[in-house]
């Protein structure tokens, strides 16, 4: 996916999630509409978050993810997922959007088994009773350099 894409995306998400909430701080689960997003829809995932770390688990990992990943994360738990360079340096900032309580977005590179690796990344939080953190809705992707 091109550099362009991959912004757009992100882009997509924050300014579709800006909509969603409305005057409340978070959307909740119930009202991220995907036919509003179809086009990112399958390169987005879902994290439901549990009492405590080991708890977080990924209850939708969207097939274009999976097909860039390499795996389907799908009802994995976090820290598992996490465990894996790729997902832990796309995805593991996500404890920025439970400390700062709003959207988090990074873009940066690092190295794997010698060859850079650039990514883009945002997290949304996403509340039930518009206050408690309970899902983080979210796009990753990269790209690897040799």
């Amino acid at each position: 996916m091109e550099q362009q894409q991959e912004q757009r995306m992100t882009f997509r998400l924050l300014s579709y999630w800006q909509r969603a909430r409305g005057d409340k701080k978070f959307p909740s689960l119930a009202e991220v509409d995907i036919s509003q997003i179809s086009e990112v829809y399958h390169f987005t995932f879902t994290i439901e978050l549990g009492e405590n770390e080991e708890e977080h688990r990924f209850v939708y990992f969207g097939p274009a993810l999976s097909s860039q990943f390499g795996e389907d994360y799908t009802g994995m738990a976090l820290s598992d997922a996490v465990q894996d360079q790729i997902v832990n340096n796309t995805i593991g900032f996500y404890q920025k959007v439970l400390d700062e309580r709003k959207p988090c977005s990074e873009s940066a590179e690092f190295f794997m088994n010698g060859k850079e690796v650039r990514y883009r990344s945002i997290i949304l939080p996403l509340s039930e009773d518009g206050e408690t953190i309970d899902f983080l809705f979210g796009t990753a992707n990269y790209k690897i350099f040799d």
